[in-house]
């Protein structure tokens, strides 16, 4: 059993926390039946497994179309490919973004990875086929910070794409290998760059690409957060690509500088490159942003197998158990909440309507009492008499004569 909490788990706590409180202040003070109260927190608790999310993870088989080869990407993340000689003002690193994208659409089907180096050597990318997850990883490769670079090696990655291939190869043994090789073959360390003949038996395509110019170009450092980094950022973002803004009221960075305090200039060093190309047994292409890859570089076609992939990990979800339980409380609630005011209804009196007499047991109209004049307990005020027929003549002269 596992738990995936909808929020995080302070998230998830906070919440539980807070309903709970709500049941608990009013079953103290006497609010109401407490046994209701009493079911609610057990309703929270119920609520709160549904938020942690309960699920059993399961290992399932899966089986789908791949083509047969691997495409491995080496690629110099080294300050100097921060460099801007590449099809103007542009950063090699962009040039070979641009590069890496077109190549991986001309491999339908196929695994790729992608290996950086620099001071180190690392796998950012294993092999996959998800070609959306590989774009995404191109995006965010970013040159190392001179900062942190100690040096490099043209042929750092070596050992890292050796161990690659090796474990990828018992994997699929049936799959060709492709490897790209894309740097400005600058070599900043005294030794000398070993060599990748023993790759060249094993390698059934390739190219290396090579970014950057005789003259050279200037450089701007990386800095911590990405700012100014002048890479990955094709619509000049602000304080990223575009050396005349700023970022949050930060000058663009500065250029990195050389021992005599003058801007640092990278050079293309083609004879290195073409001495990995030749022992790679591929050709060398040189890249200034005119023209499309594929004017120099053709892809080869694979056949596509039916690969059956084992261990893939799933999770069937549970969450919705509890939150059965939890609408039907709700339910309950709400016959409660109906009850209430049909007996609240019930109880209220009725007030009479203005203007009309008032009912049986109904109040007495107020009477006004003339102001000066006190209210005296007394008999009741005489009927006025009726007017009668008109006495007779001998009543008025005192009887008969």
């Amino acid at each position: 059993m596992i738990f995936d909490p909808v929020f995080s788990w302070f998230g998830w706590g906070f919440v539980v926390l807070a309903l709970l409180t709500v049941c608990i202040i009013p079953a103290i003070r006497g609010d109401g039946a407490r046994w209701k109260w009493l079911a609610r927190m057990g309703v929270v608790a119920v609520l709160a497994v549904a938020l942690a999310r309960p699920g059993i993870p399961i290992k399932s088989s899966t089986e789908e179309y791949e083509a047969r080869a691997d495409v491995y990407f080496v690629v110099d993340v080294t300050t100097s490919m921060a460099a801007e000689d590449f099809d103007g003002d542009k950063t090699r690193l962009e040039g070979v973004k641009e590069d890496m994208l077109e190549l991986a659409d001309a491999f339908p089907g196929t695994r790729l990875s992608i290996i950086t180096f620099a001071s180190t050597a690392a796998t950012v990318m294993p092999l996959t086929t998800d070609h959306a997850a590989f774009a995404s990883a191109v995006d965010v490769l970013d040159p190392e910070s001179s900062l942190n670079s100690n040096g490099s090696s043209i042929t750092e990655a070596g050992e890292e794409l050796e161990k690659r291939m090796t474990s990828n190869d018992e994997d699929r043994p049936e799959n060709e290998n492709v490897v790209f090789y894309f740097g400005d073959g600058e070599q900043t360390v005294s030794e000398t760059p070993d060599s990748w003949s023993s790759f060249a038996p094993r390698i059934d395509s390739g190219a290396v690409f090579g970014y950057g110019t005789e003259e050279g170009g200037k450089m701007r450092d990386r800095q911590p957060f990405g700012y100014g980094s002048g890479v990955g950022n094709p619509g000049n973002a602000p304080g990223l690509g575009d050396p005349d803004d700023t970022t949050d009221g930060q000058a663009p960075p500065e250029y990195i500088q050389d021992r005599n305090g003058n801007p640092g200039v990278s050079k293309i060093d083609e004879g290195n490159l073409r001495q990995i190309a030749s022992d790679l047994g591929v050709d060398y292409h040189h890249r200034d942003g005119n023209g499309a890859i594929s004017s120099v570089y053709t892809a080869p076609k694979y056949d596509q197998a039916l690969v059956k992939k084992d261990g893939r990990v799933t999770v069937d979800e549970y969450y919705w158990v509890p939150l059965i339980l939890v609408f039907a409380w709700i339910a309950v609630e709400l016959v409660f909440g109906v009850r209430e005011y049909l007996r609240l209804k019930a109880i209220t009196p009725k007030r009479p309507r203005r203007g009309g007499p008032p009912g049986p047991g109904g109040p007495v109209p107020h009477q006004r009492v003339p102001v000066g004049i006190p209210s005296q307990p007394g008999p009741a005020p005489s009927v006025p008499d009726q007017p009668g027929p008109a006495p007779s003549v001998s009543d008025q002269q005192g009887g008969p004569q």
